[in-house]
């Protein structure tokens, strides 16, 4: 059956959307051309999500051996990733010197610049102002971290509902800013001392969970945490050897177990049956 030239697909984000085109055509990623028309976004606490899009068409050489056993196509890719190591491997070290060059090219990282930090400036003041709570914004920035504080009068209605209005700031002001400059700059938006004071109280509490799990070995949980509050969960745990984490659910909210391994982070064990034993 001849296959379209061009054929569209979804998923809740780029990755999905590629497995989707690639089970479909029944074939390996390698084989397609892909043009990413949407990458998608999870919205803002999950609402206005929209689904990553891809335009794809098979390359040229795969045209016309869509029905080859699947079997002849991975042996093909085991043979161009052997071919591929071994040119990494015959290929000459660079100099010394030239590695920070390298390094440098192939990452994201960035000096922000003066522009790029005014921008950043007066978006947040604008929204701010817009919202009727008129601040003090001062910003800061490491390299391509950069940082708005917020002071004022307003500080205890903005970090109010556990930081979901900061949370919101912050990623209204990173969908402006990052359609002007290509250069991604990583922007936290603060307010008062609240997101170190949430980070120290996180902490504590995923700890006294932890011990709790330890004695009773059921799961515990905590709910609606940003990205940036399940890492300092992970991280505050990933050094117990006897307690594990992981972040489960949709969207940009999420909610972090915490579990004996083994235990597969199960809310609770289950229950015997009455008048005899599960199965």
């Amino acid at each position: 059956m001849a296959l379209p030239k061009k054929m569209e697909f979804e998923g809740k984000d780029v990755a999905e959307a590629i497995s989707r085109a690639c089970k479909t055509l029944n074939v390996s990623q390698e084989n397609l051309d892909i043009e990413v028309l949407t990458t998608g976004t999870s919205g803002i606490f999950g609402l206005c999500r929209q689904k990553a899009r891809l335009r794809v068409s098979l390359k040229k050489e795969e045209e016309g051996r869509t029905a080859a056993p699947a079997s002849k196509r991975q042996d093909r890719a085991k043979q161009q990733q052997e071919r591929g190591a071994e040119k990494k491997k015959a290929a000459p070290a660079p100099p010394a010197e030239s590695a920070p060059e390298t390094a440098a090219e192939g990452s994201r990282e960035f000096v922000a610049g003066d522009e790029l930090l005014a921008d950043v400036k007066t978006h947040l003041e604008q929204i701010l102002a817009l919202m009727h709570h008129p601040c003090q914004v001062s910003v800061s920035s490491d390299r391509e971290n950069v940082t708005a504080r917020i002071e004022g009068e307003s500080v205890a209605a903005i970090v109010a509902q556990n930081g979901r209005i900061l949370d919101s700031l912050q990623y209204l002001l990173r969908k402006i800013i990052g359609k002007k400059y290509s250069e991604k700059a990583i922007i936290t938006v603060d307010a008062g001392n609240y997101r170190s004071a949430r980070a120290d109280e996180l902490k504590k509490l995923c700890l006294e969970l932890a011990d709790e799990v330890r004695k009773t070995g059921k799961t515990a949980s905590i709910p609606s945490l940003n990205p940036s509050e399940r890492r300092v969960i992970h991280h505050a745990l990933q050094d117990q050897k006897d307690i594990r984490s992981r972040s489960v659910g949709e969207g940009l909210v999420k909610k972090v177990l915490i579990y004996r391994p083994g235990s597969k982070g199960r809310k609770n064990p289950p229950r015997r049956k009455k008048g005899g034993r599960n199965k």
